[in-house]
């Protein structure tokens, strides 16, 4: 249903998912074989939902991409890394994978409430990186 995916109804999606904020690091709170760090420099994407694990996003505030650096905390701390599944579901494979903690939770609630990855990323999606990507592609004739 397309009303599910409107992000006006992300409080309802989340309602159905236990999804917390929490204070301390996750590798403190939950063991590492039941975490699942997201991470656009993984390099095996999220297909399925596991309600047996508790997956972390987080958001690295900097005035630059820092590239690698979600993937090695999850290392450190002993867990999986996945990233989204975005070259293979978003509108354009080439859309930009670093996203905010609202849009990659929006996206994650709404495969949890039965949507589709194309459904979840093309309504979480912000419509400036489709955009940002049509332009550039344009510029170079394609």
């Amino acid at each position: 249903d397309e009303a599910s995916l409107h992000p006006d109804m992300l409080h309802r999606d989340l309602a159905r998912w236990d999804c917390q904020r929490v204070g301390e690091r996750a590798d403190v709170r939950w063991p590492a074989d039941e975490l699942v760090w997201l991470s656009p420099d993984a390099g095996e994407p999220l297909s399925t939902l596991d309600p047996d694990v508790t997956y972390v996003v987080s958001g690295l505030v900097d005035r630059s991409v820092l590239s690698g650096r979600s993937l090695e905390r999850s290392r450190a701390a002993g867990g999986r890394a996945v990233r989204l599944p975005l070259r293979e579901c978003a509108p354009r494979p080439d859309v930009h994978p670093i996203l905010s903690v609202v849009s990659v939770v929006s996206m994650l609630a709404a495969v949890n409430s039965g949507a589709s990855w194309e459904e979840a990323i093309g309504a979480a999606l912000p419509k400036r990186f489709m955009e940002r990507r049509e332009a550039e592609a344009a510029a170079r004739g394609e």
